[in-house]
C-alpha cells in the first residue's frame, strides 16, 4: 500500500469514527448540576435561551448522552435542555420508587429552576411516557411532543407484562453485575445494527452502572409503572401536537403503540422510519433531526 493510500485509509477511518464528544465538540454547551427539590440534577444546556425551549428525556436507566447525535442540530433552532432524570445517569438517587408521575414532577422542577414556563419535549421510550404524563399532569407546561419508541399506552396488557419483566431482568442484571458485555446486551435490544453500538455509549453506561448509588437505586428506577399509563380517555383529551415515531423495521410493542397513539390522540401524527429500532434518534440522526425539527417548528 502506498503512503497516499495509507493516508486515505486513515482519513476514512477518522471520518467514520463516532463518539459522544465528536457529536458535541463543535456545539457550545454547558454541563451543570441544579438543585431540584433537594436532588442534584445533571443537565446539558445548548442553544440560544431566547429561542423556543426543548426538553430531551432519555429512556429507562439511561442518561442525557442518549441524545448526543441530536443536540447540535436542535441547538440551531431551540434552547435545548437534556437532563439525567431522577435516579438515572449522574442525577441524585431517591430512596423511594420512581414512576412517570414522579419523573414528570422532577422535570417540571428543572424547568422551574431554569425559568422555563413551557417547552416542547422529545422523549425516548420511558422519556416519551414521562412527556405525556407531564403534559397531562401539568397542563400548559408541555408544547409539542416527539415520542420515540412511544410508551405510556398499553395496547396488549399480557405482552406489556412480559416485555416489562424482560426489561427489568436485563437492567437489574446489568446493575447488579456491571460489566462490558452485559451493558452491551442492553444496547443490542435498543439498536437494529451492531455497528451502531459505539464504544462510547457502552463505556458511559457501564461507568454509571458501576456507581454504588446507581446499583442501590436500580430497583427503584425499575419500579412498576404500567398503572400510570394514560387511559384512552386521557389520550383523547391531550391537546398537544404529537409526533409518534414508528420504527417499521422493528415490529414490536412500540411500533403498535405508535400507530395506536396516531389513532387516539387528536393531535398525533405518525412518522414511519426505517433502519432503526428503539433509538431512531441515534440510528438515523440526519433524517430524525430534519423531520422532528420541522415538526417542532411548525405553527399550530
Amino acid at each position: 500500500m502506498s503512503h497516499a493510500q495509507e493516508e486515505l485509509t486513515a482519513g476514512d477511518a477518522g471520518a467514520a469514527y463516532r463518539s459522544i464528544w465528536k457529536y458535541l465538540y463543535r456545539t457550545p454547551h454547558t454541563l451543570a448540576f441544579a438543585d431540584v427539590d433537594g436532588y442534584g440534577t445533571r443537565y446539558l444546556e445548548a442553544g440560544d435561551p431566547d429561542k423556543p425551549h426543548l426538553l430531551l428525556l432519555h429512556g429507562t436507566a439511561g442518561s442525557l448522552e442518549n441524545f448526543c447525535a441530536n443536540i447540535a442540530a436542535y441547538a440551531e433552532h431551540f434552547h435545548v435542555i437534556a437532563m439525567d432524570m431522577l435516579g438515572c445517569g449522574w442525577t441524585d438517587k431517591p430512596d423511594t420508587p420512581v414512576t412517570p408521575t414522579v419523573w414528570a414532577r422532577h422535570a417540571v422542577g428543572l424547568m422551574d429552576h431554569l425559568g422555563i414556563e413551557r417547552a416542547s419535549i422529545v422523549g425516548v421510550s420511558l422519556g416519551s411516557f414521562v412527556a405525556v404524563r407531564l403534559a397531562h399532569d401539568f397542563p400548559g407546561r408541555a408544547d409539542r411532543i416527539v415520542m420515540v419508541a412511544p410508551a405510556g399506552i398499553i395496547t396488549d396488557p399480557e405482552y406489556y407484562k412480559e416485555y416489562s419483566k424482560k426489561l427489568v431482568d436485563r437492567r437489574q442484571k446489568a446493575g447488579t453485575d456491571p460489566h462490558w458485555d452485559g451493558v452491551k446486551v442492553i444496547f443490542r435490544n435498543l439498536l437494529l445494527k451492531e455497528e451502531d453500538i459505539i464504544d462510547d455509549l457502552v463505556a458511559v453506561r457501564l461507568d454509571i452502572y458501576r456507581n454504588p448509588e446507581m446499583q442501590r437505586a436500580m430497583p427503584l428506577v425499575l419500579a412498576p409503572r404500567g398503572h400510570e399509563a394514560l387511559t384512552e380517555e386521557q389520550w383523547r383529551a391531550l391537546p398537544n401536537p404529537i409526533l409518534a415515531v414508528a420504527a417499521v423495521d422493528a415490529p414490536n410493542m412500540f411500533l403498535t403503540n405508535a400507530y395506536r397513539i396516531g389513532e387516539v390522540a387528536p393531535g398525533a401524527t405518525v412518522l414511519e422510519m426505517t433502519g432503526c429500532d428503539h433509538w431512531a434518534q441515534f440510528e438515523q440522526p440526519e433524517e430524525f433531526n430534519a423531520r422532528t425539527i420541522e415538526f417542532l417548528r411548525r405553527e399550530r
